[in-house]
């Protein structure tokens, strides 16, 4: 209960988080606080500040030594996650995480290359988007929907006609990891950075369960960290080079953000804790999850996109003919779950992050539910009893 609540939007609060108590969270982009770390994101660090001058050198707010410690035992915690020689904590977010990248590696006019919205790209990266708030010209990888890969061919064809600046890697719908090895050849032959935008995979990139090479093949890591990762709303910058962190860092002040949240990098540090300790195994649990249900649902009636394998990730991307054919699609799908209680996406995705950090190892149960909603059967009853049976794990 909100404490001390007698207001509309306390009660609102209230409702709210008696709801999705009740519910199974299957959202991709979603995940679940520790106690701990949710405790930091709501503790008296949530209204305060720390700025340092860079004209004088000095804090501009006293009281702030505690959390400058917090900031810095942070970076090197997610150095130490990451296996990264720099890591920025401060973005509020991914997409400022972006903006700060882009503006410390690019110079107007510059055109860089990413993978198109109809194959599953962030919408961020579309030219009417960033590229034309920060002056910059955006081009699409050539990639296979199919096989959820890169045309690597095409893209050293291409990159050689419109010399790009950059690859930007990284997907809102995102089963398959990508040849670093071969991308970075690529780019090492024209002179072009690579930026992996990890956004959705961040987690499982900290477990080591997907795309290992990342930090070690890319100039830059960027992303969320509350999604596969497990803390709160935010986002995260790293890189092995020293040239682009200090231009990163000198480009978040003033000029994509002003200060950062100091509740919300404890929280985040203290997400890294649990990460050093369970990382792996809950990466591991998450992969192994996904594919436990991609085979039971579409071996029940629930097209999963790309079997046998059907995902490497967090993610299962459903296939939106097989719902044609029952007269759905990802929307009136996403709204028969949510009245039996399974919470997810419009956008065709189902999310194992957060049931699986609630300690969810049966996933053909969950799949079972899912099937008979499908059917028109009201689970709802079932998925607030077995909501109600899980507990947040790897802390």
């Amino acid at each position: 209960m909100v404490q001390g609540s007698s207001t509309l939007i306390g009660d609102l609060v209230d409702k709210f988080n008696s709801y999705r108590s009740t519910c199974l969270s299957l959202q991709a982009s979603e995940n679940v606080l520790s106690p701990s770390a949710s405790e930091a994101l709501s503790s008296r660090l949530s209204t305060r500040y720390s700025h340092f001058d860079t004209g004088t050198g000095e804090n501009s707010y006293g009281g702030s030594d505690i959390i400058e410690e917090i900031r810095e035992e942070s970076e090197r915690l997610a150095c130490e996650v990451f296996r990264a020689r720099h890591a920025e904590v401060r973005p509020i977010g991914a997409h400022v995480a972006v903006e700060a990248t882009l503006l410390s590696t690019m110079e107007k006019g510059d055109t860089f290359m990413y993978i198109g919205g109809k194959n599953g790209g962030y919408p961020g990266y579309q030219q009417e988007y960033l590229p034309d708030m920060l002056s910059l010209h955006s081009a699409e990888i050539p990639y296979h929907y199919e096989s959820q890969e890169i045309d690597y061919d095409e893209l050293d064809a291409l990159t050689s006609r419109i010399k790009p600046k950059a690859i930007v890697l990284g997907q809102s719908a995102f089963v398959n990891e990508y040849d670093l090895s071969r991308i970075r050849e690529i780019a090492d032959s024209r002179s072009m950075l690579v930026i992996y935008d990890a956004s959705h995979v961040m987690g499982l990139v900290a477990g080591r369960a997907f795309q290992k090479d990342a930090v070690e093949k890319a100039d830059v890591v960027l992303g969320s960290t509350h999604k596969s990762f497990f803390g709160p709303q935010g986002g995260i910058v790293l890189s092995n080079r020293d040239d682009i962190i200090n231009k990163v860092r000198k480009n978040l002040t003033w000029k994509t953000m002003d200060n950062y949240h100091p509740s919300r990098l404890a929280s985040l540090g203290i997400a890294l804790e649990e990460m050093a300790r369970h990382g792996k195994k809950y990466a591991a649990a998450v992969v192994s999850n996904s594919a436990t249900l991609g085979k039971y649902l579409n071996e029940n009636g629930l097209g999963i996109r790309f079997p046998p394998w059907f995902s490497k990730t967090h993610q299962l991307l459903l296939d939106t003919g097989a719902l044609r054919i029952r007269g759905l699609n990802t929307i009136s799908f996403s709204k028969l779950m949510e009245k039996n209680r399974i919470i997810l996406d419009r956008d065709g995705r189902i999310g194992t992050s957060e049931v699986t950090r609630q300690g969810c190892d049966d996933m053909e149960y969950v799949g079972e539910l899912i099937i008979k909603a499908l059917g028109n059967h009201d689970v709802s009853r079932e998925v607030s009893d077995f909501v109600s049976s899980l507990n947040t794990e790897y802390w």
